[in-house]
């Protein structure tokens, strides 16, 4: 793993009316293109070889080169120009990561057609396929796309009354033969798009009401790249080389990762798994073939790596083996975690394991800061990229954030009064985070990510709750063990948690399905656990933060219920929404039990009636890398 370059660090703090503070980066934004293509077109001429995008096929990687898929974006772009499409016409793209996904959105934005990935998780399920539905009528698509056209057309309806494309129309465009007015109208295409044409759509997770829309414009995606290469200037050192699951209908793997390798000239080999225990062998297979120079995940792909990190060295030595940066966002990183991933890296390379992590929403098309130095715990979110400005306004011990950068979308899908909420009278985006500084004297020691303001809650005594800072510190007593954490308490005189485990953990070092059987390894889970959870509590005696009872639950958090994100993150409001009489009985049995650790054998999965309606989150990340 070589040492990454970074930028040093330099911020500026400064005192406004009402004891805001504003927080900047002093190192100005420098210039970046216009537009995605342009990144493009200049690997394809300077590197038409290289491997820009790869693809799982059976045994072997089916790829694309920089020059081969400069062609192929052209002709895709030329085909939709056959077919009429418009400047600000969307496309409605339902598709997992793969290459035709990412040529036909590349040649969408070429010609201005406004992308909107959809994932084809919701193909599985009545809500689901009610949530497509709804989006479709919100975004009026011209234009659809999904390999198998015939599983959502009927359910659709009217709102899929549009021009549908399949997978062969994509393969055949190349050999199609276009007049040269044609290739003239697509010249003229690409030179009307600049950076304030809208390039995609991409969805809030709907926590609090309806999903909203989010623009973004082609300046938002360029300038997000820049700011990220000045402060992690390695990424120009040389073509970052990326195995990488992180859904590209969600900001972190759609705005992040997949445009990381096109600015930078990197690639991109599509990760089949994901950090399930029924999918993270295809993780595995391909982190061993790859050996990646940039690794991103959330916490939860991390625990599902570690036991076959720690497992076998040949695999954990393919891993590190030329790795510049672990980066992790969307929840805290247990520190347990941390040293044993540092532990691993450093018996494989002779050096410690380089962490970063980073913070933003999909409204700031991925990320609003970074952590571009050397940390030495989990938390941190670094500082302001590059042109950006942060308002941290107090909220009792914490900030409120808002920011302003160019990377801000200008706001939601024909959505006015939201749009204008979002918004104060200087143009800062509220982005309902709390923050707090890491290091109060130091400004350039960068920020902590303390979780979601609409997640607070206030005890019956009148105590606010900050959830987030909870899960981080009792997940820095149970390590990885402990894959998320959920606090349950509003109106309450107590806290109570809702544990999930590693399951590969628990197998492996309790040798237990953790279920919470009565046999002796089931005991010993639960010694564990107590024992995590007494030592918490021996820090956190206010009733604002001492739990008196954690729950560990078998059953995972429902994606069809809207519990989970796409990025494997819970949504904690809809999931206590959702359980509201699972919780209700746990607190009648509270009295009897507390201060134990309890396996719930039954779960209820039915929503409650004051519950919102149904509708599958895919993208407000709380921290996103």
């Amino acid at each position: 793993m070589s040492s990454p370059r970074l930028a040093p660090a330099a911020t500026s703090m400064t005192s406004h009316p009402a004891h805001d503070l504003r927080y900047a980066t002093r190192q100005p934004l420098k210039p970046y293109p216009p537009t995605l293509l342009e990144h493009l077109d200049a690997w394809a001429s300077e590197a038409p070889e290289r491997v820009f995008l790869a693809q799982r096929d059976g045994a072997a990687w089916c790829t694309v080169r920089y020059g081969a898929a400069r062609e192929r974006v052209h002709a895709i772009a030329r085909m939709l120009l056959d077919d009429g499409a418009q400047v600000g016409s969307t496309l409605l793209l339902i598709d997992a990561n793969s290459i035709s996904h990412a040529l036909l959105s590349l040649a969408a934005m070429a010609i201005g057609v406004v992308v909107v990935p959809l994932s084809p998780v919701h193909l599985h399920s009545a809500q689901g396929l009610a949530r497509i539905e709804s989006i479709a009528r919100r975004v009026r698509p011209s234009l659809a796309y999904m390999a198998d056209a015939a599983v959502i057309r009927p359910a659709l309806g009217d709102a899929g009354a549009c021009r549908w494309l399949s997978a062969q129309m994509l393969d055949d465009a190349g050999s199609r033969n276009h007049a040269d007015t044609l290739h003239a109208l697509f010249r003229e295409r690409r030179m009307r798009i600049d950076g304030d044409t809208r390039a995609k759509l991409l969805l809030t997770s709907g926590s609090t009401g309806l999903p909203k829309i989010v623009i973004h414009t082609q300046r938002m995606l360029c300038a997000q790249q820049q700011q990220m290469a000045q402060l992690w200037q390695f990424l120009e050192d040389r073509p970052p080389v990326l195995s990488d699951w992180l859904p590209w209908n969600h900001t972190s793997g759609g705005n992040n990762s997949f445009n990381m390798t096109l600015r930078n000239g990197g690639t991109l080999f599509i990760d089949d798994g994901r950090p399930t225990l029924k999918d993270i062998a295809r993780s595995v297979r391909n982190l061993r073939e790859v050996s990646p120079t940039w690794y991103t995940n959330v916490p939860l792909g991390y625990a599902a790596l570690l036991p076959h990190l720690e497992a076998d060295a040949s695999f954990t030595e393919a891993f590190f083996r030329r790795l510049d940066l672990l980066v992790y966002g969307g929840a805290p990183l247990p520190a347990d975690l941390w040293r044993r991933m540092d532990a691993l890296c450093r018996r494989s390379t002779g050096h410690g394991a380089r962490w970063a992590s980073g913070w933003g929403l999909t409204e700031t098309t991925s990320t609003s800061a970074i952590t571009h130095f050397e940390t030495g715990g989990t938390g941190e979110i670094g500082v302001p990229l590059p042109g950006m400005c942060f308002r941290l306004t107090p909220r009792r011990d914490l900030y409120a954030v808002a920011v302003k950068g160019p990377n801000v979308t200008p706001g939601y899908l024909d959505d006015e009064e939201r749009t204008r909420e979002a918004f104060d009278d200087e143009g800062f985006f509220r982005t309902g985070d709390l923050v707090s500084l890491a290091d109060p004297a130091n400004p350039d020691a960068g920020l902590r990510y303390e979780g979601r303001s609409s997640d607070e809650f206030k005890l019956a005594s009148g105590i606010w709750v900050v959830p987030g800072r909870i899960k981080a510190d009792l997940l820095s007593h149970t390590g990885p063990l402990v894959q998320d954490v959920v606090v349950a308490g509003p109106g309450r005189t107590r806290l109570i948690v809702f544990l999930w485990l590693n399951a590969e953990l628990v197998r492996r070092d309790f040798d237990d399905d953790g279920a919470g059987s009565n046999n002796a390894h089931g005991e010993a889970l639960r010694a564990f656990l107590e024992g995590a959870l007494a030592a918490y509590n021996t820090t956190h005696t206010g009733s604002s933060e001492s739990i008196a009872q954690a729950c560990v639950l078998a059953e995972p958090p429902s994606a069809a219920l809207g519990e989970l994100t796409d990025k494997g993150t819970i949504n904690q409001r809809r999931f206590l929404a959702r359980r509201a009489d699972f919780v209700e009985a746990r607190y009648a049995q509270l009295d009897l039990r507390s201060g134990a650790v309890d396996f719930a054998q039954a779960q209820n999965p039915v929503a409650h009636p004051a519950a919102a309606p149904v509708t599958h989150p895919v993208a407000h990340t709380a921290a996103a890398c």
